[in-house]
C-alpha cells in the first residue's frame, strides 16, 4: 500500500475504533437512577400482587433483570408489566408475544389518552372473537416516548455508535374488556398505565 494513503487509513481505523472501545471495553450502560422495581406496589389505592412469572424470565426474554409484573385485582383485573432493557428490539418488536403470550391480538394502532397527553400509546385489540383481552403499552427511551421503535433506531443509529447505551423502558398493561362501549381513557388499564408511568417519572433522576 502506498504511504500516501496512510493518513486516510489511520483516520478510518480511528473512527472505527471509537465505537469498538466504547461498546466493548468501557462501561457503556448509562444510569438514570430509575428502576422498574421502584414503582410502588400500590397504585391508585389498589394493592398489586407479584405474578408467578419466574425470576429468570427477564434475562431470558428481554436481556434484563430490571422488570416487574403485577396483578391488580378488581373488575376487571389489570396486569401491569414494566421492563427495561439495553436491547431495545426485545421491547418494541411485538412485546405482546413475550409479555402476553397466548393472548391473540390484532396489529396495534397508535392512540392518545386524555391522562397521557402527547404520549403515543399502542392499543392491542383481541383478534379472536372469543377473547375480550385488550392491552395498552408505551415505550420510553431516556425522557422521550417512542412512537416507532424501528424509526427510533434508524434515526439514532449513528449517534448510538458513539454514545453510551441507555435502556428502553416498556410499560404494558392488559385487562379483560368488560364493556366494549367504554372509552379507552376510562378503563382500569389506562388508569394503571398512567399511574405506573407517573410513579416511574417521579423517581429521582441521577444526571449522567
Amino acid at each position: 500500500m502506498s504511504t500516501r494513503y496512510a493518513p486516510i487509513v489511520v483516520v478510518l481505523i480511528a473512527l472505527a475504533g471509537v465505537p469498538t472501545v466504547i461498546h466493548s471495553y468501557m462501561d457503556t450502560a448509562a444510569t438514570d437512577g430509575r428502576t422498574a422495581a421502584a414503582i410502588p406496589m400500590e397504585l391508585l389505592g389498589r394493592e398489586g400482587v407479584a405474578t408467578t412469572r419466574r425470576a429468570g424470565w427477564g434475562e431470558d426474554h428481554i436481556g434484563s433483570g430490571d422488570w416487574i409484573e403485577r396483578l391488580y385485582t378488581g373488575r376487571p383485573a389489570v396486569t401491569l408489566f414494566v421492563g427495561r432493557s439495553l436491547d431495545a428490539k426485545t421491547l418494541y418488536h411485538h412485546p405482546e408475544l413475550a409479555v402476553a403470550y397466548g393472548s391473540p391480538f390484532s396489529p396495534d394502532e397508535i392512540i392518545s389518552l386524555p391522562q397521557l397527553p402527547g404520549v403515543p400509546v399502542h392499543l392491542l385489540r383481541p383478534s379472536d372473537p372469543g377473547s375480550r383481552r385488550m392491552a395498552l403499552y408505551t415505550l420510553r427511551h431516556e425522557d422521550a416516548y417512542i412512537r416507532s421503535g424501528i424509526t427510533f433506531e434508524l434515526r439514532n443509529s449513528i449517534a448510538m455508535l458513539f454514545s453510551r447505551r441507555a435502556p428502553m423502558t416498556l410499560f404494558f398493561v392488559s385487562q379483560d374488556q368488560s364493556d366494549s362501549s367504554q372509552a379507552l381513557g376510562d378503563t382500569p388499564a389506562a388508569a394503571v398505565l398512567a399511574a405506573a408511568m407517573e410513579a416511574f417519572d417521579r423517581q429521582s433522576r441521577i444526571p449522567e
